[in-house]
């Protein structure tokens, strides 16, 4: 492949990105929980001006170190606090990932291959999903991905740029602990460790200093500044914390073992099918990089299959070796192989199967059918499901966008390997394209929507808000939440509520039992107490809070679509 060549598929990407990605971005609002939680945390640095500590409600939140929050904070500067700013970042690694993926294949094997590979990845349903979110797991992954490709160059490699690859590697093993936390060393090693044994490297003990180095010097940007300024405490609760994701089920994310199985199978389809065949290991092909792939999906697989908490991105950085596999086995079409009447039977019908479902679940959100509500007694579900909403009839034709790829693809695949692959990227990204900006909007707007438009009502107002009997963010990111000064929470009695109940100075010295303690404490003085400015209790209307029902001094200001708010204004 020559330069033009290599510029045409980077432009290639780019315009992918800013004609399929980044249009539709703030078409519907952010989802809770991860969503809103991480956008809300880079809206309160930007109010508090304290970019070094993650807050949640201006407390403080150990679970996730600083460095996305701070790419969505750059670019809510940019283009103000919402959903497409929140979603920027991500939608820039649609264009990068892709081209980055080029490059590595490339070096690895050859531009046809580093070509394919791109493509290849982009074609998975979650893979091209996520760049069209708020979350951080795309960054995260790239640079663990990123740090062992460049591990496996300078552990492997025999010529003088091994001492850069190590310390390439290091940087962006860096990156990624001050991304997302420690369990990204511990795969890395992990892979690192399995590598050597197999191949019997012997470590060079130089390229190895200066990997160690470059991690903890990146990483200090972030870590060693919290530990002078906070003390040993801060570490000792986001270890904690880390520790708990492994040992306990967290925030009820409890899965059987299969699920990372079917998450991958079921979510990285069309790659996912074609890499069943490769994606066993055998010791012969240990010699490559196609082993450091299996090393890899292995560990992330076993790994968080044995974690207690199970959510359906924390197996996502399997979606790098899961592809490269695929493209493997993808590259040999060209090479004459032809795929197997079983094997397109099998594809065809899974192709119909989700588009099917994507069709049915829409269709009947459209006609809203009465069989669906009649043997239903819950009347906010059935709120719910007669809501009328603005269709115009044929959004549940747009999932057949997949179909039709799959077909295309099946089809063409033998004869214009590169050009089916590419229409079938083109479907899927209209398929994302056209649901984003017809059909999330109004599906959005049943789940939350409703009620973000009375958040954005009281935005501007001086309040107190809190959910009662259910967790959300989304009244902290939408209501636009105040960061209280010492005197207002004073007033508010949140220090005396520490001080007296707890008997410590600040938020972040209790212990989980103890922060829910401390929320029902300033939930009750909301509700009872001498209060400075209106307060507002969010909750689910098919759940009586008798704290709630039974005050004389609140009245419901909003009660739709299965939530309900109560107010207490200030006399």
């Amino acid at each position: 492949m020559n330069q033009k060549q290599i510029a045409l598929t980077i432009i290639g990407f780019i315009l992918y990105g800013l004609i399929l990605i980044f249009p539709t971005l703030g078409d519907f609002n952010l989802f809770d929980w991860d969503e809103i939680n991480f956008a809300e945390s880079s809206r309160e640095m930007l109010v508090s001006g304290d970019f070094f500590h993650v807050q949640i409600n201006y407390e403080p939140f150990h679970e996730k170190p600083p460095l996305f929050f701070w790419l969505q904070s750059l670019f809510m500067k940019v283009f103000g606090i919402n959903a497409f700013a929140a979603r920027f970042p991500n939608a820039v690694l649609g264009i990068f990932t892709p081209i980055i993926l080029f490059l590595m294949g490339s070096k690895i094997k050859n531009s046809s291959f580093g070509i394919l590979w791109s493509i290849v990845y982009l074609l998975g349903f979650l893979p091209n999903l996520y760049f069209r979110t708020g979350i951080i797991d795309p960054y995260f992954n790239l640079f663990i991905f990123s740090s062992i490709f460049f591990g496996y160059m300078f552990l492997c490699g025999a010529n003088v740029q091994n001492k850069l690859h190590a310390f390439l590697s290091g940087i962006f093993a860096g990156l990624a602990l001050i991304t997302k936390g420690p369990v990204c060393l511990l795969i890395i090693l992990l892979v690192f460790f399995i590598l050597m044994i197999r191949r019997k490297v012997k470590p060079d003990f130089t390229s190895i200093f200066i990997f160690l180095i470059m991690v903890v010097g990146c990483s200090f940007i972030w870590y060693g500044y919290e530990i002078w300024q906070s003390g040993p405490w801060f570490l000792m609760e986001f270890i904690k914390y880390q520790i708990e994701l492994f040992s306990t089920p967290v925030a009820g994310h409890q899965q059987p073992l299969y699920y990372h199985f079917l998450v991958l199978l079921l979510g990285c389809f069309p790659f996912s099918f074609f890499a069943i065949r490769n994606i066993m290991i055998s010791p012969k092909r240990y010699t490559d990089f196609q082993g450091v792939m299996k090393i890899l999906f292995w560990v992330v697989l076993i790994l968080f299959t044995v974690v207690s908490t199970k959510i359906v991105h924390y197996s996502s950085l399997a979606y790098f070796p899961l592809s490269y596999l695929a493209t493997e086995e993808i590259q040999k079409i060209q090479f004459g192989k032809k795929l197997s009447k079983l094997f397109k039977i099998i594809f065809i019908s899974f192709a119909f199967i989700l588009s099917l479902s994507f069709i049915i679940a829409i269709f009947v959100l459209i006609t809203q059918p009465k069989f669906l509500y009649e043997n239903i007694d819950d009347p906010h579900i059935q709120e719910i499901i007669n809501t009328p909403l603005d269709w115009t009839g044929f959004e549940f034709l747009i999932p057949l966008l997949i179909l039709f790829g799959s077909i295309l693809f099946i089809i063409m695949s033998s004869k214009r390997l590169i050009q089916s692959i590419i229409l079938y990227l083109l479907f899927l990204g209209m398929f994302f394209t056209f649901s984003a900006r017809w059909i999330l909007p109004k599906i959005d707007f049943l789940l939350q929507g409703h009620l973000i438009q009375f958040y954005d009502s009281i935005s501007e107002e001086k309040k107190y808000i809190s959910t009662v009997g259910f967790k959300s963010y989304a009244h902290y990111f939408y209501a636009k939440t105040d960061q209280l000064t010492e005197n207002d929470l004073l007033k508010a009695k949140k220090l005396k509520i520490l001080k007296t109940h707890f008997n410590v100075d600040s938020f972040h010295e209790l212990n989980k039992a103890q922060k829910n303690k401390f929320s029902s404490h300033v939930v009750n003085w909301m509700a009872v107490g001498n209060i400075d400015r209106p307060c507002y209790f969010v909750t689910r209307s098919n759940r009586k809070i008798e704290q709630l029902e039974q005050n004389k001094n609140l009245e419901i200001v909003y009660h739709k679509l299965g939530y309900k708010i109560f107010k207490r204004s200030i006399k």
